[in-house]
């Protein structure tokens, strides 16, 4: 049995990783006291994200943190989810929308208070095998004390997976210091963080357009729960090929510092379906397509559902012309689930490891460059105690990961799987 922790950094990350459980819940048919209502549902591994207590009750495994208290007590004042007010933690000043604020000052103040609920989680899983992190790499809360956790955890033990989710501002960015502090929690993320899936509001926001859905933070936390859920599906309930934090490490990471994934997902309950549908832009959660639709480095298939009885199907293969990899890497990989979503009677998701994120880095690259060189804003983090250098050593790193990407452009060769000219429909 693996567990995983959820932790919540900042407004968004919050938001993100309540959503994230209230879906959980649903998917395992906890009502609002948290008890099973439904006892035939396949539960056997529900102990993934929760701690089952003596009234047999299924408490989320779960961390929240925040700056301003706010959003902490909005969380403990809603009804749909119990959440243990110990692993609830905030304070009354706020960041200023500062990664050093979050990460030096009162954001380590913060941590230090919070390091005897992870410890408690530590001691008590039988198997931890890491952490879900949810953030904005835009805010000072989540960039600030999400890079605190990362380094908490790496000392902690090398061991656990640490697979971070952050919403970056691509194209919608409210103010300068943005830029900064993304760059800044980029460079923890390239360095020290083994798994990162990508989303941006750019992309949500064409998803909600798209749908004829509202674009607001509501819908975008819905749709990113969404998405995780299909991720975890694996984890969760039982399949033909099972999945995991490390396997997906170990699958879709050929070079360690590699490691950002685009994910997309897909409801199926229609006939005529086509699974190359999911490389489509409206299923998308990051805007990576924007710069190179269909060059990946490796990438993974995750199915749930009925429909999907044999594993060696025709239909788990997607066609040369939508999808390139790379010679000397096997990077087709597939996780199936058998129980069903309660809504939905199947669903298709999709994580690739894509060389497109070197041009979506360009992008703060050249706008940090234009700031940095004049010093824009950076007295406010030297006031609060830091130092140049680390913003010099953040365009270094994302400079050298930018330069890591280069050579898979254009490198591409079709894989082994370009004989089927068509796929099974169903």
């Amino acid at each position: 049995m693996q567990e995983i922790i959820i932790i919540g950094i900042g407004q968004s990350g919050i938001n993100i990783g309540l959503e994230f459980i209230k879906q959980l819940n649903y998917d395992h048919c906890l009502n609002n006291h948290q008890e099973i209502i439904n006892q035939d549902r396949y539960n056997k591994k529900i102990n993934v994200f929760y701690n089952e207590n003596s009234r047999q009750q299924f408490i989320p495994r779960c961390l929240f943190l925040d700056l301003e208290s706010s959003q902490i007590d909005k969380l403990l004042l809603q009804k749909d989810v119990i959440i243990d007010p110990n692993c609830c933690f905030s304070m009354n000043c706020g960041s200023g929308n500062l990664f050093a604020i979050g990460k030096y000052t009162e954001g380590a103040e913060l941590m230090d208070k919070c390091k005897h609920v992870l410890n408690r989680y530590f001691e008590q899983s039988g198997n931890l095998q890491g952490i879900m992190m949810f953030f904005s790499t835009g805010g000072g809360s989540g960039s600030g004390m999400a890079s605190n956790l990362i380094q908490y955890f790496r000392e902690k033990d090398l061991t656990k997976i640490v697979h971070c989710n952050p919403v970056f501002s691509q194209g919608v960015i409210h103010n300068y210091l943005e830029i900064y502090n993304t760059v800044l929690i980029l460079h923890q993320m390239i360095e020290t963080v083994d798994i990162v899936t990508v989303f941006d509001n750019v992309a949500l926001q064409y998803i909600c357009n798209n749908n004829n859905l509202d674009s607001n933070y509501d819908n975008y936390n819905k749709i990113i729960a969404e998405s995780l859920i299909q991720t975890t599906a694996s984890y969760r309930f039982p399949g033909f090929i099972n999945g995991g934090m490390k396997k997906l490490a170990l699958n879709l990471i050929p070079f360690p510092r590699l490691h950002f994934f685009q994910p997309s997902y897909m409801i199926i309950n229609q006939s005529g379906w086509s699974i190359t549908n999911i490389l489509n832009k409206q299923y998308k959660l990051c805007s990576f397509q924007d710069y190179l639709p269909n060059e990946y480095i490796s990438y993974q298939i995750q199915l749930r559902g009925n429909c999907f009885e044999m594993p060696e199907s025709q239909s788990l293969l997607i066609r040369k012309d939508d999808l390139y990899q790379f010679l000397g890497h096997d990077t087709h990989y597939r996780t199936h689930t058998s129980v069903q979503h309660i809504d939905h009677e199947n669903i298709v998701g999709f994580l690739g490891n894509s060389n497109g994120f070197k041009k979506y880095m360009q992008s703060y690259q050249e706008d940090f460059i234009k700031m940095f060189r004049k010093k824009a804003y950076v007295y406010a983090y030297e006031y609060v105690g830091m130092d140049q250098m680390e913003f010099t050593e953040a365009e270094y790193n994302m400079n050298d990961l930018i330069s890591e990407y280069g050579p898979f452009i254009h490198s591409c060769c079709h894989s082994e799987y370009d004989n089927y000219e068509e796929e099974e429909e169903y």
